[in-house]
């Protein structure tokens, strides 16, 4: 199922260049965005902004365009999906880690699984810029990967420049 945000390598690079990654502010999309200069090659596509789930029942008395409204508004959504071949990867960004990641990703799979039952079973991973090593150590133990991105000196945490720390190759 497509949210109509849809990627591949090549076209991802407009997003690098307008600085946003759609339905996302500019602290996530930062962070997004030094998650994929790091890994950008281990995947072949990208999916933001996934709604799943039914969402509210929209009001019968409304407006057509009102009641979609307020299914659309109302989904659960997933931050971002990155596919190596067939194999899904169900993607959580956050300023600061915190204990409802695991939730947020396990109901984000249940209810993607739902719509997709024919696609393997997701992978997941946690992007922020901080975390304790309490909630990643219970992440990991979960089969979360955890990427940590702090923000660049002087950048104010919006843009964070730089190379990751998850990069050995960095001069």
């Amino acid at each position: 199922m497509s949210s109509g945000y849809d990627y591949d390598r090549a076209t991802l690079m407009e997003l690098f260049l307008k600085m946003q990654f759609p339905e996302r502010n500019l602290r996530e999309s930062a962070i997004i965005r030094d998650f994929l200069i790091a890994h950008i090659a281990e995947y072949e596509s990208f999916s933001f902004s996934v709604h799943v789930g039914q969402g509210l029942t929209a009001d019968p008395a409304h407006l057509p365009g009102v009641q979609r409204n307020t299914i659309f508004s109302t989904q659960k959504r997933i931050d971002m999906i990155a596919w190596q071949g067939r194999q899904p990867f169900i993607f959580e960004v956050k300023e600061r880690l915190n204990v409802y990641v695991l939730g947020q990703l396990r109901t984000y799979a249940h209810l993607w699984m739902e719509e997709n039952p024919d696609a393997p079973e997701p992978r997941f991973a946690a992007i922020a810029r901080y975390g304790d090593a309490d909630i990643e150590r219970v992440l990991e133990a979960n089969g979360v990967d955890v990427y940590l991105y702090e923000p660049a000196a002087g950048g104010g945490g919006d843009a964070a420049g730089g190379v990751p720390p998850d990069n050995p190759t960095a001069p």
